[in-house]
């Protein structure tokens, strides 16, 4: 019994410095993988001045630059959506291909399994181990029981004007929280860097949530009353172009007793929209965008008067545990 309790202090002394230095917040694994696809989504804000009643006027718009000049633009890589309730170092790409090799990979276990050469717990280990290289596992967001919710996420969509609001959600298990955007530059915090634009989560210490994991997954609204969103979007299959479209109105400067090309009872009034490719039907620009679900970890709250945690103690603490380790271990070898 003496033996088994020296084998564990080391361990259980190394497990206690970690916990002094586990703070609540985010933590980091391999990354949660989503699918990486060979398309781009690109969105644009544009000034009123520059809109009529179809869409970008003739003279803001550009062929060699689209109206870069006059717009705010903002892309999406990958087809990914652009928000995040984590950071976007936790989201690891995979693609086609990989899912095809992890395919191809997963028949040759099996036909191995067929001929007996493997066993069925070794497939099941073996077709973990190929998953979780493709997949990875995702960050996790962890507090204790009634410590404030301080969590971020990436947001690639914010168009830095005045002129642009956002609307910020989060939600845990149905349960609705009011978020904000990072406006204050790029923040560096014990989680990472919080960019300046991405969602945040600041809340008052809460109880609301027992020990346990939940689903947080954070929503964003864009509205502006002073211009519009526009977008484009290269998908296969499914894409998304800038045309002119042109409407019949009647010409308010319209003078029946009058004569001349000018003064025509309907005129057209044109501009470039955003329409599908396929088949030429206007379509506005998505406004609202929402995260996938990641995982939010309530870890029990400590009971008790709570110790400011000293490192420096701790560190002694555990250097005492590994010299008296040692000592008795020379002792038991000179005896």
């Amino acid at each position: 019994m003496t033996a088994k309790l020296k084998l564990l202090t080391l361990p259980l002394l190394a497990l206690f410095l970690f916990s002094q230095f586990a703070d609540a917040g985010l933590v980091r694994t391999s990354g949660r993988g989503t699918l990486t696809l060979n398309y781009s989504q690109a969105f644009y804000y544009v000034d009123n001045q520059y809109l009529n009643e179809v869409g970008i006027i003739e003279s803001a718009f550009n062929f060699d630059a689209p109206f870069a000049a006059n717009s705010i633009l903002r892309a999406v890589g990958g087809g990914g959506r652009g928000l995040g309730s984590v950071p976007n170092d936790c989201i690891k790409g995979y693609t086609r291909d990989d899912l095809n090799n992890l395919e191809q990979e997963i028949d040759f276990l099996r036909s191995e399994l067929s001929e007996g050469r493997i066993t069925e717990a070794e497939f099941d280990t073996l077709v973990a181990q190929l998953e979780a290289a493709i997949y990875g596992e995702p960050c996790v967001w962890q507090f204790a029981q009634g410590d404030a919710l301080d969590m971020f996420g990436f947001f690639s969509l914010y168009f830095d004007t005045p002129d642009v609001s956002y609307d910020v959600k989060w939600n845990i298990n149905g349960i609705t929280l009011p978020g904000d955007i990072n406006t204050a530059g790029d923040l560096t915090t014990p989680d990472g860097i919080i960019k300046n634009g991405w969602v945040t989560l600041n809340t008052p210490p809460t109880t609301d949530f027992a020990p346990g994991d939940y689903l947080a997954f954070v929503s964003v609204g864009l509205s502006s009353t002073n211009g519009r969103f526009f977008w484009s979007s290269s998908q296969p299959g499914n894409e998304i172009v800038f045309e002119e479209k042109c409407i019949e109105k009647p010409n308010p400067d319209f003078d029946p007793d009058g004569s001349g090309e000018d003064n025509e009872p309907f005129i057209f009034v044109c501009g470039y929209t955003s329409v599908y490719q396929s088949n030429s039907e206007i379509i506005s620009a998505p406004t609202s965008f929402f995260s996938d679900a990641e995982i939010l970890r309530i870890l029990p709250a400590v009971t008790g008067p709570i110790t400011p945690v000293n490192a420096p103690a701790t560190i002694t603490l555990f250097l005492i545990g590994l010299v008296t380790i040692i000592v008795r271990r020379q002792r038991k070898t000179v005896s």
